[in-house]
């Protein structure tokens, strides 16, 4: 299990390094308080065709985690994602946002993403809401993220944005 976690671990920082030299900063958690119910919703294309939950991004303080879904984990053929080897109950907890979720992120400094943060009341460290406002697909893997527990208009109009953990409790990653 420990070459396994090796191997994961250099995949991860060769990711990171590559991230980098395209001049994507990882994003890091925000550090205010998060407001309850954001979460980012991770789902794929079933054999039917059908999508179907993976599982689960949120943010807990100033660390983002993420957790399969357990119908996902029950389900015989369940294929992990790199970047989280053991699809089990396992919550991975990360302050950087795992290359997985940023390689989906435009360049915040373009106008038309600057646009639709602005309009949605989004503000760049609100990472969990800017995945779902501009990352719900790529063109580079089937998976889709939406964003779950959302903020009503009268508060996006506030600008108060956040995130919190589902309510499942908590597993940390061995």
């Amino acid at each position: 299990m420990k070459a396994v976690r090796t191997f994961f671990k250099s995949r991860y920082s060769a990711i990171k390094d590559q991230l980098r030299t395209w001049g994507m900063v990882p994003m890091r958690a925000a550090p205010a308080e998060p407001t309850p119910g954001i979460r980012v919703r991770v789902d794929a294309p079933g054999r039917d065709g059908s999508l179907r939950r993976v599982g689960t991004l949120w943010q807990d303080g100033r660390e983002f985690c993420f957790r399969y879904d357990a119908a996902f984990v029950s389900s015989p053929d369940a294929e992990a994602i790199a970047a989280f080897p053991k699809v089990d109950d396992t919550t991975y907890r990360s302050a950087e946002l795992w290359p997985f979720f940023a390689v989906r992120l435009p360049p915040l400094r373009r106008a038309d993403v600057r646009e639709v943060l602005q309009k949605r009341g989004i503000t760049e460290d609100r990472v969990l809401e800017v995945l779902g406002a501009v990352a719900q697909k790529s063109p580079t893997n089937p998976y889709e993220l939406r964003l779950e527990g959302a903020i009503s208009p009268e508060r996006a109009r506030q600008g108060r944005n956040g995130s919190n953990p589902p309510s499942e409790p908590a597993h940390s990653a061995a």
